[in-house]
């Protein structure tokens, strides 16, 4: 027998080797996408994908969109009208939404991106308040970065320094910075680099990881710390539509379900290695970075209570040991 007829035995052996297996119903969903190519949640996302697919045993992929069907603060309408099946977004776009759910945007909570975003998801389970924000979608995680620090082309090294001071700014920094005096500018993270170019803005609120991702080391060579959980973080979401969720059989629900700590909790790890990378280039590079000073810090901490105190206030009557109960459930990541 020549070897063409081998070949074409084989695959025919084959074909009914494989035919013969169970069948593995696939289902595959689009996921918006909106981060800079050169951002780590790139390959951080792909990661995430990778743990739903080994969690669902293959039976779910995610299609990760390369480019945007809506700019950040339209990502939640994307998946809530079902554009798409799954999106990522951050809860300060939608303010009135997501109260409970930007509970980890308060002051001095978490160093720990990794922790902030386990303890988060966890929380927010164990209080079912996804049912009353999540209208419409189903929340299958939920991430922080590490908090804020301030990236300035001059030297910003005490709280005296602010007044004045036209600073990118977003979500609860807004609040923060007028507190401090400054002239905060909302604006989206992609918008920064142009407005530092332009002398829109003097400096901006961003983590370490922002300065390769919007390509800003030769904007912003000074760099000021906030010490003891930092300034604030970011929290994000993952949501995936109704329509899609329903789709899913029990198995794949519950796998997906089942995932969604420790898929949180690899988000937020991936962006404390970038973080430290992101530093450790400042340094190298020379740069200023200066920790506030601990009369400073306690002077910020009363000047910005009123963050914690309005989301207290706002929340009800056990505001208070609501909070209380993330900082708690984030220590356990630790």
């Amino acid at each position: 027998m020549g070897t063409v007829s081998k070949l074409k035995l084989t695959a025919a052996a084959m074909a009914l080797i494989v035919g013969a297996l169970p069948a593995v119903a696939q289902t595959t969903l689009r996921m918006a996408n909106w981060m800079p190519p050169a951002h780590h949640m790139q390959a951080t996302l792909a990661q995430w994908i990778d743990g739903i697919r080994a969690a669902t045993g293959g039976s779910v992929e995610i299609d990760l969109m390369s480019a945007p069907l809506a700019p950040p603060p339209g990502q939640y309408d994307l998946v809530r009208n079902g554009i798409v099946d799954i999106a990522y977004g951050i809860a300060a776009f939608t303010p009135n939404q997501f109260h409970l759910f930007r509970a980890l945007e308060m002051p001095f909570l978490a160093d720990e991106a990794q922790a902030a975003s386990a303890g988060l998801m966890d929380w927010y389970t164990a209080h079912d308040f996804a049912a009353q924000e999540f209208e419409g979608t189903h929340l299958i995680a939920a991430f922080t970065h590490a908090p804020f620090l301030v990236h300035s082309r001059e030297p910003v090294t005490s709280l005296a320094d602010f007044d004045g001071l036209k600073i990118r700014a977003g979500g609860v920094g807004i609040d923060i910075f007028n507190a401090l005096g400054a002239a905060p500018v909302f604006l989206a993270p992609g918008d920064t680099t142009e407005a530092l170019q332009r002398g829109t803005v003097d400096a901006t609120q961003f983590t370490w990881e922002s300065l390769p991702a919007y390509r800003l080391y030769d904007l912003v060579p000074n760099h000021l710390v906030f010490p003891d959980g930092g300034l604030y973080g970011t929290a994000f979401w993952v949501a995936m539509s109704d329509t899609a969720w329903n789709s899913l059989t029990d198995e794949q629900r519950a796998a997906i379900d089942g995932y969604r700590i420790e898929g949180s909790r690899l988000i937020g790890a991936r962006w404390d290695d970038v973080e430290g990378e992101a530093r450790a280039t400042a340094e190298a590079n020379g740069d200023s970075i200066v920790v506030l000073s601990d009369a400073d810090t306690a002077a910020l901490r009363e000047r910005i209570a009123f963050v914690e105190d309005g989301w207290i206030d706002a929340t009800g009557e056990n505001g208070a040991s609501l909070l209380g109960d993330l900082r708690a459930t984030i220590d356990t990541y630790r």
